[in-house]
């Protein structure tokens, strides 16, 4: 399937939780990377996807996933480790306005960044690229580029 927008995947995301049967065995893992980036694993009972952010703006973020595939027992214990933190996603759509995924998550940088390098190290070069290059032609419109410096302003800023 390759890579594709974070509305993609969020549409498919959709389609497989309409159709589960067993919803209460979804699981959302995120963290935060080295760079700043939020990665976002989600899976289902026998499935797993990646989601990578990059905050843009105070609400605004853009993103790419990809399926990572097969949920065997070891990924399984993985998704339980971190601390339960609420999480929302708001995902625009081309048909509908958008989808919304609202819950509890696991957060953990630790995991994430050991499901990036261990598990599926081989796709992490090419989503931080595809990031890295729509981030550029966005910044080539006056208007993302100053919401932009504003947003990694903000992120320097310690909170006390």
């Amino acid at each position: 399937m390759g890579i594709q927008t974070s509305t993609e995947i969020t549409r498919l995301l959709k389609e497989r939780w309409d159709r589960s049967k067993q919803r209460a065995d979804w699981r959302v893992l995120s963290g935060c990377n080295p760079k700043g980036r939020h990665d976002m694993f989600i899976s289902s009972p026998d499935h797993l996807w990646q989601l990578k952010f990059e905050q843009t703006g105070s609400s605004e973020a853009i993103g790419f996933g990809l399926d990572v595939g097969t949920l065997d027992e070891e990924l399984k214990a993985l998704m339980s480790r971190g601390s339960p933190v609420p999480f929302g996603l708001i995902a625009p759509q081309k048909a509908d306005l958008a989808i919304i995924m609202a819950g509890v998550q696991q957060y953990s940088s630790d995991t994430t960044q050991k499901l990036c390098k261990e598990y599926i190290s081989g796709e992490q070069a090419r989503l931080d690229e595809k990031l890295d290059r729509e981030l550029e032609r966005l910044q080539t419109e006056p208007g993302f580029r100053r919401r932009y410096r504003e947003q990694k302003e903000r992120e320097r800023i310690p909170y006390v």
